[in-house]
């Protein structure tokens, strides 16, 4: 059966009927107005009486489910991610500057060792990613303004690496054929191992990412497990949100432990203002969050 546009009326009737409280109707059209009713949904979920099912869903909520539930989950999910992408930026910026400064150092001789195969892998170089990244950056301004001014077909290590994504820098990383290189990297960040670092600056990118999509973030499930290390044994929440949340508070305090503290501070006050325990429940037990461990 084809599925219908309903009318903002009709998604509050289907709502109560289901078996949901809706204290405030005016307030509830607001809600299904500014936020969506499709993307409410994946907020109210949670409180369905077949939650985690998501086959054969009846869709009917447990009982005593208040529409107010979903808001303020909502509106933590919202929180954390404008959070979390204010402070992943500095991460961002200082990696790169790590990974320009140390191998262009290093790489005295080549300003444009980020091409060369003696220094990074050929494999990663002739990919299209690589090459088309290298292309929309050639295509930047500043870059354009160099390549024309000095007559050369790319710019140096210090200004086109400025320009890549994180995800492609971070690549880039992953992909330099000197294992002492990478390890003097890494050890900036307090992770003896190469391969350790870039699994947790990987999970910063998938946070990241997801965060800048707009992405559900309290039900988060990494692709790739958290290994143990300086960020701590996540045990059994090595796949969830908290992992991840550990993971760029660690990398972070090494950036800046000001930023930690300020971060820390603004993200449990996005906790006190939830006032449903049933809404807190969801968040411990699908993030991994817990107050007294933030």
């Amino acid at each position: 059966m084809a599925e219908v546009a309903t009318t903002i009326d009709e998604q509050i009737k289907l709502l109560k009927d289901r078996g949901m409280n809706i204290e405030d109707e005016v307030k509830a059209r607001e809600n299904l107005m500014d936020i969506g009713y499709f993307r409410l949904g994946f907020y109210w979920f949670p409180f369905e009486k077949t939650y985690p099912r998501k086959n054969k869903r009846d869709h009917n909520f447990k009982e005593d489910t208040k529409f107010d539930y979903a808001i303020r989950l909502y509106y933590f999910d919202f929180d954390l991610r404008n959070l979390i992408l204010r402070y992943i930026s500095r991460i961002e910026v200082n990696f790169r500057t790590t990974l320009i400064y140390t191998a262009s150092n290093k790489y005295k001789e080549d300003p444009y060792w980020y091409i060369n195969h003696k220094y990074v892998k050929s494999t990663f170089i002739d990919d299209n990613l690589f090459i088309n990244a290298i292309a929309d950056v050639s295509k930047e301004a500043v870059i354009k303004q160099d390549l024309k001014e000095h007559k050369r077909k790319y710019a140096p290590a210090w200004k086109l690496i400025e320009n890549l994504t994180f995800g492609v820098v971070i690549s880039l990383y992953d992909n330099l054929v000197d294992g002492g290189l990478k390890h003097e990297i890494s050890k900036v960040y307090g992770v003896e191992s190469p391969n350790q670092f870039s699994n947790y600056i990987n999970t910063i990118r998938r946070l990241r990412n997801s965060c800048a999509h707009g992405k559900v973030l309290f039900d988060m499930n990494l692709p790739e497990a958290i290994s143990s290390g300086p960020a701590g044994d996540l045990s059994t929440r090595k796949t969830m949100l908290f992992g991840a949340y550990q993971v760029f508070k660690y990398i972070l305090n090494r950036v800046s432990s000001n930023r930690v503290n300020d971060m820390v501070i603004e993200l449990k006050s996005s906790f006190y203002k939830i006032d449903y325990q049933a809404v807190k429940n969801v968040i411990y037990n699908n993030s991994g969050f817990r107050e007294n461990n933030i």
